[in-house]
């Protein structure tokens, strides 16, 4: 997996690397963590969530992509609804984080809590650059999968407390803004694949209603990075740099006109 993981990640190697022969031998060894380490980039992260899905529920390769990657959050709870009706469940009295579920919060700590860059976000998905809200949307949709329906309330609390510590956020402050901005847009914004549609209702299309995080949690996330544009869409943050320009032209125009 080490071998996998410098290949992966396109340094200047000592030794020849023929990534084809070694994907072919993961692919032998069923070895999928390693595969994706291979990979890298973006692809080889879906491929990593997708293996930690694929090893405890009882779902495709394929579906398990699409419910990560291309389903909007309707349906990515639809799809897993039917996939949790065969979850396989011990009852304990207080919630623990599965071993996937402790891989995903590794990912969520190196990729998303650690931002300190404007440029790490909104990068092509096929660099090796690995953007925040990207990261952020795959885990918290593969932390959904790997939590059984009766745990999630329990497993919302123990997420957030464990955010409220890595964030170091109390009273809507934190010192990691960025990271903050980035946990916005995955969990307050409806999918930006999608058309945006500020009239609706479905509170489900978000997923930190889905997640089941508390509103007060969601509320002091916001305002601590309230102000920076990367906690909106770009799209949005387009419409919104324009109107901006537009009305400063307007409002200089009148002024002219009342001297």
């Amino acid at each position: 997996n080490a071998v996998c993981e410098m290949g992966g990640k396109r340094v200047e190697s000592k030794f020849i690397f023929d990534s084809a022969t070694v994907l072919r031998q993961c692919a032998l060894a069923e070895n999928v963590q390693a595969a994706a380490l291979l990979v890298g980039g973006k692809n080889g992260l879906i491929l990593e969530c997708v293996d930690l899905i694929t090893s405890k529920l009882d779902i495709e390769i394929k579906d398990a992509e699409t419910a990560l990657f291309a389903a909007t959050v309707n349906e990515f709870k639809d799809m897993m609804g039917v996939v949790h009706e065969n979850f396989e469940h011990d009852e304990e009295s207080e919630f623990t984080p599965s071993g996937g579920q402790f891989h995903l919060l590794w990912l969520l700590e190196e990729h998303v809590l650690s931002v300190v860059k404007y440029g790490e976000f909104d990068s092509p998905r096929n660099t090796e650059t690995l953007d925040p809200v990207f990261v952020g949307r795959l885990c918290f949709r593969a932390w959904y999968s790997l939590t059984h329906p009766t745990d999630l309330s329990e497993s919302a609390k123990w997420l957030e407390s464990w955010l409220r510590r890595k964030l170091e956020l109390s009273d809507g402050i934190s010192s990691k803004r960025l990271a903050c901005a980035a946990l916005v847009r995955v969990l307050l914004w409806v999918d930006e694949a999608g058309q945006l549609d500020l009239g609706d209702s479905d509170e489900d299309s978000i997923l930190a209603t889905l997640l089941g995080f508390d509103s007060r949690f969601m509320a002091e996330l916001a305002h601590a990075c309230c102000g920076l544009i990367q906690s909106i869409p770009p799209h949005l943050a387009d419409e919104v740099m324009t109107g901006m320009n537009h009305f400063s032209f307007e409002a200089s125009g009148s002024l002219l006109n009342a001297s």
